[in-house]
């Protein structure tokens, strides 16, 4: 699959199927490949697009230190390459931050928003002690990271395996050049949920140690359109966790958006 080289750091990225445009972020567990399951389910009607954030997976480390702003920018460059004028975009964890800034930043590219067991960066009250620590830089160790987000994924031990095995493509991963990224300077101001055009869905898993439920639908009367759904017997990863009851929702929430 080809790298996007119109950007300062080339960005690996996977398009498959065609219709309406779907594009997934994957979080700092993830790289493309995570989305096997979405890729699989939506893309005979659909345009199904994956990449690599810069420093994950394919996509190699950039000199500067990363923010979410080069993540939006990103996903805006992949959308302008392949030609789509509007997508619907879904984030998890990490991935939320940035769609939800291209949401705010780039309303008319963006059809709808899904993030997934994420915050998206909203201001958070009370982040958890595992999150704390993931957002503070306090877990510098790559191995360490690497083990806080499994620790935070409820599955049976083959899909952890697997979880892990696609985990382990992340041989760029720095935590120490993300953090950054994911600390105070990315925060979203919950008076600026109101300015999103984009029907919004919040998917959450019942037992995320890192966004538990209660916090993310706290931020729901904030949206101008917003709503969530909380997934049974899920921890940090429904996408992976739960795919069935992840895609339902996913496509139900692009379909009520496509019908209006």
């Amino acid at each position: 699959m080809p790298l996007l080289t119109t950007t300062d750091t080339p960005i690996y990225y996977e398009t498959k199927g065609e219709g309406p445009a779907i594009i997934f972020a994957h979080g700092a567990g993830g790289n493309a490949a995570i989305w096997f399951n979405q890729i699989a389910y939506f893309s005979d009607r659909y345009q199904v697009i994956s990449f690599d954030h810069r420093s994950f997976g394919r996509s190699p480390v950039p000199a500067e230190t990363i923010t979410v702003e080069h993540f939006r920018d990103d996903l805006l460059t992949l959308l302008d390459t392949l030609n789509i004028e509007a997508a619907h975009v879904v984030g998890q964890s990490m991935g939320g931050f940035t769609v939800l800034r291209t949401a705010l930043d780039a309303p008319d590219r963006v059809l709808s928003l899904t993030l997934s067991a994420t915050s998206g960066g909203i201001i958070n009250p009370r982040p958890s002690g595992a999150l704390k620590n993931l957002t503070s830089g306090g877990d510098t160790d790559t191995q360490g990271v690497k083990a806080t987000m499994s620790g935070a994924t409820k599955a049976n031990p083959p899909l952890m395996q697997l979880y892990e095995s696609i985990n382990n493509f992340n041989i760029h991963f720095s935590w120490g050049s993300l953090a950054n990224m994911l600390g105070p300077d990315s925060v979203v101001q919950l008076a600026q949920l109101n300015e999103l055009k984009a029907p919004t869905l919040i998917i959450a898993g019942d037992e995320d140690p890192l966004f538990p439920a209660d916090l993310l639908a706290s931020f729901i009367p904030h949206f101008f359109d917003g709503r969530i759904e909380v997934v049974e017997n899920s921890g940090h990863s429904p996408y992976f966790e739960q795919p069935d009851t992840f895609n339902s929702l996913l496509e139900a929430h692009i379909e009520a958006v496509s019908g209006r």
